[in-house]
Formats: C-alpha cells, sequence, structure tokens
C-alpha cells in the first residue's frame, strides 16, 4: 500500500471549508484525475464527512473521498480524507491518502520509482481544483452577505 499527501492554502474559513469541499465534490458527479491535462481517468467518487481524528487539540470535521476508476488499468482505488487547519485568513488544506498500485509486483517497483510521484502531482492537481471550487462558492456567499464564518 502506498501512502500520499499533498497540502496547499485556501481563501476560505474554517468554519466553511469541509461543507464547501463536499459540496463542490457532490456537484461534479464523476470526476477526472490526471498527474497531467492529457492524461486523465474518469473515477467514480464518494464523501463522507467524519471526524477529524488528526487534530488531538480540537473536535471538528474533515472529509473522508473514496474513488473507484473506470479503468483499474492504470488508475488504482484510493481513499482518503481531506483535512483542514486555520492559517492566516483561510485554512491549510491536506490531502492524504492510500492506493494499491495496479500490476502486482511490476507496479510495486514503478510505483517506488516514479508511480508515487505520479500519484502526489494528481493529488495535487485534484486538491488545487477543489481549492479554486472552495473559493469560489465562498467567494459568492461572502459577497452575497450570507455570514459562513
Amino acid at each position: 500500500m502506498s501512502e500520499v499527501r499533498v497540502t496547499s492554502y485556501c481563501e476560505c474559513p474554517f468554519s466553511t471549508a469541509i461543507e464547501y469541499a463536499q459540496r463542490s465534490l457532490k456537484e461534479r458527479g464523476s470526476m477526472q484525475v490526471s498527474p497531467v491535462a492529457s492524461v486523465t481517468e474518469t473515477v467514480s467518487h464518494a464523501t463522507k464527512v467524519v471526524d477529524d481524528s488528526t487534530d488531538g487539540a480540537r473536535l471538528h470535521d474533515a472529509l473522508l473521498l473514496v474513488w473507484k476508476p473506470g479503468h483499474k488499468t492504470t488508475y488504482p482505488d484510493f481513499r482518503g480524507v481531506l483535512t483542514v487547519r486555520p492559517q492566516n485568513r483561510g485554512v491549510s488544506m491536506r490531502l492524504q491518502g492510500h492506493y494499491d498500485p495496479p500490476f502486482g509486483l511490476a507496479g510495486k517497483i514503478f510505483d517506488a520509482v516514479a508511480g508515487n510521484r505520479i500519484a502526489s502531482v494528481t493529488m495535487q492537481r485534484l486538491l488545487d481544483c477543489l481549492i479554486v471550487d472552495v473559493e469560489a462558492k465562498w467567494n459568492v456567499a461572502h459577497r452575497s452577505g450570507v455570514n459562513q464564518t
């Protein structure tokens, strides 16, 4: 089993980040994931709000994310969790999870050489797209006067 962890900053209040992330993922239906724009895979996914067990300081939500690719030949199943921490005027979003490389022993060797880096780039692209959606949702709510903090 291989692990991946990526982190980025998001201009959205801590109190709404997980809600907006879940809403964004639900609105997508199936989604495209890729390390580069020319190599995409359609995955079906599910989300669930869960307790964030990674923060011993306080109780708050995290977002469980699982996906299954349409073609298991090149992309593995993924199970991970999105967590947020307050940072400046927004949050630090971290997506971390695990997958089993496809193709048995050959896949594990490839994963050790390059596959895990490809997985990290894929996760970073996904997180960056998710952040764009979350920030857009926050900006709409903020401009319309909805107090979500």
